[in-house]
Parts: structure tokens; C-alpha cells; sequence
């Protein structure tokens, strides 16, 4: 799912799947808790907050956190070890 759509509901969701309070997100993006909580109450995907909002979403996808907008919006947890995430999905995993 790209970054743009993900909203700030998500990114508080998958922040609580890993036990993570936003300055523990903060830290590890490299922007202040203050900044984390802008964008978690930002429901429509404001443009002006998008690159902070790819650095986050890129931060929780490699803890295994996944974004997903299949019908509806959610997250989900992927362990690190166990299948292919959608976005690695191609032909040559086909089997």
C-alpha cells in the first residue's frame, strides 16, 4: 500500500501492535514524539505531512508491521520469518 495512503489511525494502530509509545517511534525516525502525534491525528492524509508519514510508515514496515486497504483500512503484524509481505509478491515467488 503506498505511504500517501496511510493515515494516521494506521500508523498509531501499527505503533501499538509493536508495544511502541511515540517517543519510542520517534526516536527510532529520527523526529519528535510531538511530530509522531501530528501525524497520528491526521485522518485524511494531509500532503504538507507526507514525507514525515513515509518515514514513519517505512520505520513500523521493518519492524513487520504491514498497512493494509483491502475494502477497509487496517494493520497487521508479519513476523519477520514467516511469509512473503504483499509488496514482495512477483512471479518469481509464484510457487
Amino acid at each position: 500500500m503506498p505511504h500517501s495512503m496511510v493515515n494516521g489511525r494506521q500508523i498509531k494502530a501499527g505503533r501499538a501492535l509493536l508495544g511502541w509509545s511515540r517517543k519510542d517511534l520517534a526516536e527510532r525516525t529520527g523526529v519528535t514524539a510531538d511530530t509522531v502525534k501530528v501525524v497520528e491525528q491526521d485522518a485524511v492524509t494531509l500532503e504538507a505531512l507526507s514525507s514525515t508519514r513515509t518515514r514513519l510508515c517505512a520505520t513500523l514496515e521493518a519492524e513487520g508491521i504491514a498497512f493494509l486497504n483491502g475494502g477497509s483500512m487496517g494493520v497487521q503484524i508479519v513476523p519477520r520469518d514467516e511469509g512473503i509481505r504483499t509488496q514482495d509478491l512477483n512471479a518469481s515467488n509464484d510457487d
